[in-house]
């Protein structure tokens, strides 16, 4: 089932090449702290992809309150989910994993559109749209 959410913040980067990246997706998830949304779920999108994980994408922050007047859809898509915990570098790892599988051909991606799902009791999942 498709989901709208609504962004509250959007940067623009790449995971090898941008130097400030760290920096950069940090002070985008400190945004979130600006809103009274702790029992809110809380989404990390992917999307508009330049090619594949080593080029450009977006990154945008959404919640599922309607804070803001961007919205963003949440397709209904075939995904693969990669639960993870939230705490120490367990989403970072967990994508090294997603990626190491798409080197090996374990992982069919079809970057359109791949999110983490951030629930309240710190549960992290990866949905990682697929062919």
């Amino acid at each position: 089932m498709s989901k709208e959410v609504y962004v509250i913040g959007e940067i623009r980067t790449n995971n090898f090449s941008d130097k400030d990246l760290f920096d950069k997706i940090g002070s985008l998830w400190r945004k979130t702290n600006d809103y009274n949304i702790e029992n809110d779920m809380k989404y990390g999108i992917y999307h508009q992809y330049e090619n594949n994980y080593r080029g450009d994408y977006t990154l945008s922050i959404a919640i599922e309150s309607p804070l803001s007047n961007e919205k963003i859809l949440i397709p209904e898509n075939k995904y693969k989910v990669f639960e993870c915990i939230q705490e120490g570098h367990s989403v970072g790892e967990t994508w090294k994993k997603i990626w190491q599988l798409e080197d090996e051909k374990n992982l069919n991606r079809n970057y359109s559109l791949d999110f983490e799902k951030y629930y309240p009791d710190g549960k992290v999942e990866i949905h990682i749209a697929i062919k």
